[in-house]
């Protein structure tokens, strides 16, 4: 897990870059790790997932952490008809909480989150034909993200794109933003 320090000098997205990376070598993971030092910079974070969504199968599977103790690459996650399904899978718009209460009825996992100390959370969706390909997912404190905090988070959206856009390119199905391929993953709840 890392911390991050936030305020009016953090990093901001600079699109030129985000090309820059996407032309390169390793494509998706390099433009996923610029987009994650940008969030971590900015708003903060101190749990970091990403994940694709299989919504055929109302699943979801992790191709990126920061902390693959707590949270396994390549395992997949129940995706349920909830608020969190409206307004981000539905809607395409982000979603965040400011304490465990919040987070309760949108995640099966929520008491997970509230033992590893995190009460806040927002996750990002990648939108690309009006369809969301990803999600960034953060977890912080109770009280943490904040709506200026979900703004600059906001800002990093089409750099999220494009790193989902190039990880689906590599082959979604077992790529990761790591750079090797996904075990098959366990289904978590």
């Amino acid at each position: 897990m890392q911390a991050a320090t936030t305020g009016p000098g953090a990093m901001r997205p600079d699109p030129a870059q985000a090309l820059a990376l996407a032309a390169g070598p390793d494509p998706a993971r390099a433009v996923f790790a610029y987009l994650h030092r940008g969030i971590a910079q900015g708003a903060g974070s101190l749990l970091t997932t990403a994940s694709v969504y299989d919504l055929g199968r109302m699943r979801s599977r992790r191709v990126w952490s920061d902390d693959a103790a707590a949270y396994p690459l390549g395992n997949f996650k129940r995706v349920e008809r909830n608020r969190y399904f409206d307004i981000v899978l539905a809607g395409r718009q982000p979603f965040s909480t400011l304490s465990i209460g919040e987070i309760a009825p949108a995640f099966f996992d929520w008491e997970k989150i509230r033992d590893l100390g995190f009460g806040s959370n927002m996750n990002l969706p990648a939108v690309a034909g009006q369809e969301v390909i990803g999600t960034v997912n953060l977890l912080h404190r109770e009280g943490h993200f904040t709506p200026a905090r979900v703004a600059q988070v906001m800002e990093w959206q089409g750099v999220a794109t494009l790193a989902f856009l190039l990880l689906h390119r590599e082959g979604a199905e077992r790529a990761t933003f790591h750079g090797t391929d996904a075990p098959e993953g366990a289904m978590e709840g």
